[in-house]
């Protein structure tokens, strides 16, 4: 562990992969909610906290279009290295699933990256943060600092975009939005979230239930 908490980016390796599967119990009784914010606190607290060369980054395979928003889907694939996973593993988040019956047995495997594969990049989608009471508060406070006024406060002329994802961590929401493309050999770098930029996509060993569609219809 590091002596301060990780901020920014760091590197993932994607050797290995770790799934997440709610039992069929938990998506019957509502509690899938339960089950991804779980996870997603236990990915942020391992990256704050580990290597910053050896971050987790967060896949949702199962992503889709509900009736009205978009939805994470059923299972959460985590990507990293096997020392990463394993460490991940043990933190309590993820025990406390395991014991009250809540997610089916982990187990660590390999993943099968190969240049040219179709893969998927989870990117952090920020668009749909500006102009809320969160960030006006911080750009006021940036604009303090500064020293220079803060101008005027445009509001959006649309609604949210129905094709990005809201995932709520206590009262933050991070946006997240697929990207299928072919993998690369380039590094891949996530945030301390799991989840990588639009600049800078991680494209990873990961094939989404909407890739495939795409994959059966050509």
């Amino acid at each position: 562990m590091t002596a301060e908490l990780n901020e920014g980016k760091g590197l993932c390796s994607a050797s290995a992969r770790l799934l997440i599967k709610p039992v069929r119990a938990v998506l019957e009784l509502g509690a899938l909610p339960d089950v991804l914010a779980a996870t997603l606190n236990c990915v942020h607290h391992a990256n704050r906290t580990g290597d910053a060369g050896d971050f987790i980054a967060i896949a949702l395979p199962g992503m889709h279009m509900g009736r009205e928003i978009m939805r994470a889907g059923h299972e959460i694939e985590l990507i990293g290295s096997e020392a990463s996973l394993s460490r991940l593993e043990a933190f309590e988040g993820l025990q406390i699933l395991r014991r009250r019956g809540m997610i089916e047995a982990l187990e660590i495997g390999e993943t099968w990256a190969m240049a040219g594969e179709t893969g998927a990049a989870y990117v952090r989608d920020r668009s749909g943060e500006k102009y809320t009471p969160g960030w006006v508060r911080r750009s006021a406070a940036r604009a303090e600092r500064r020293g220079k006024p803060l101008g005027r406060q445009h509001h959006r002329a649309h609604g949210p975009d129905e094709t990005v994802l809201a995932l709520f961590y206590g009262s933050a929401v991070v946006h997240v939005r697929e990207v299928i493309a072919p993998q690369t050999e380039a590094p891949l770098q996530v945030t301390t979230y799991g989840f990588s930029s639009p600049a800078a996509p991680a494209i990873l060993p990961v094939l989404p239930d909407s890739a495939r569609v795409l994959l059966d219809a050509g």
